[in-house]
């Protein structure tokens, strides 16, 4: 599958001029396939997170597995048949401060035995399931992926975004080793076209995103442009809620954000860590649903996307003004800087990128 992994769909527009292609329609709407029902149950699972022993991983990673299993079971339970159940951001392999090297021996391939397992459950309820992971990719050897997954009810993974972009310089000495699209860009443009560098998939139950960077406005502004109607975001050891909610907001989209529950015995941290603050946003930032402790506990709305797209557009933005201000912006860290070399773990991510900046 190729790496944006998005469902097929017709272009908007012919083109976007010069042979280029369409990446935005010029009349408000955008690209869509039929619902397959005018209103989807949602859920959003905040579970339980436990890393894997990078010596050993695979007990782990089937245990982690069968939990998700069992809370999809539940999901479509007592709740109700469920249109979409998504998870957190590491519910398969948990998270611990690994190297790079250590982080691909507990990642997962995509498809692999764990979305096959996973399938399967989608497919007996006829439901997707939309998780994060990481990820290893034959045809990027040695890059560790974070990406976010989507199992159609047909049991086949219908999508796997990668993440899009690594925020830097989260504290001194320490920053991400995983290569998102802006780590290589030029490459995965060339390999996967450029519409999958910010890739929607287009299905039944609406426009989807599974990209989950945080605190990245303009790129949920991209997508929103581009049609998303329900971005799939995820989280582990917290996250800001304004976040999500004002991207909801000024885009006037749907947000659904699984974060994880109190977990003991997650080797190497406090049961808490950050747990806690599921929630599900409307558009105009409005909580549609949003967890009520800290345990596990399903997060459920229901989203009227028939009604919501016969009147949705794209938003209206005055671009005129911005793009002479963004065309002459520099960035502080160039793209493509994972191309040719890839850090070895958080300590030599801090020093290889802070020796990059262009500011």
């Amino acid at each position: 599958m190729a790496g944006g992994g998005a469902v097929a769909a017709p272009a908007a527009t012919p083109d976007g001029g010069d042979g280029a292609p369409a990446l935005v329609a010029r009349d408000g709407k955008y690209a869509t396939v039929p619902l397959k029902r005018d209103s989807l149950k949602v859920t959003a699972v905040q579970s339980r997170i436990r890393a894997a022993d990078a010596r050993n991983p695979q007990k782990q990673i089937r245990e982690n597995v069968d939990h998700m299993i069992e809370l999809i079971d539940d999901a479509n339970g007592f709740p109700g048949p469920q249109d979409l159940v998504c998870f957190h951001e590491q519910p398969i392999m948990g998270w611990n401060p690994w190297t790079r090297e250590e982080a691909l021996r507990v990642s997962i391939e995509v498809p692999g035995a764990e979305t096959e397992a996973l399938g399967r459950k989608a497919r007996q309820y006829g439901c997707y399931v939309a998780f994060a992971t990481f990820a290893r990719d034959a045809a990027w050897p040695g890059h560790l992926l974070s990406l976010g997954v989507l199992i159609g009810p047909d049991g086949q993974v219908a999508a796997r975004h990668w993440k899009a972009h690594n925020g830097r310089g989260f504290r001194p000495n320490w920053d991400l080793y995983t290569t998102s699209i802006y780590d290589v860009l030029d490459r995965y443009a060339e390999m996967y076209g450029a519409d999958a560098v910010l890739p929607l998939a287009r299905t039944d139950i609406g426009n989807l995103s599974l990209t989950g960077p945080p605190f990245e406005p303009d790129i949920y502004r991209a997508l929103a442009l581009k049609g998303m109607e329900i971005s799939l975001r995820t989280a582990s050891g917290g996250f800001a809620p304004e976040d999500p909610l004002t991207s909801s907001m000024f885009n006037r989209l749907y947000t659904v954000i699984p974060n994880n529950a109190i977990s003991p015995g997650n080797p190497g941290f406090p049961e808490a860590s950050g747990a806690g603050g599921t929630a599900i946003f409307g558009p105009g930032g409005r909580v549609l649903a949003k967890a009520q402790t800290e345990h596990e506990e399903f997060v459920t709305a229901t989203i009227p996307i028939g009604e919501f797209r016969r009147t949705h557009t794209i938003p209206d933005v005055p671009m005129a003004m911005l793009l002479p201000v963004y065309s002459q912006y520099v960035p502080r860290y160039s793209p493509g800087l994972q191309d040719r070399y890839i850090p070895s773990d958080f300590t030599d991510a801090s020093r290889y990128f802070a020796s990059k900046r262009n500011w």
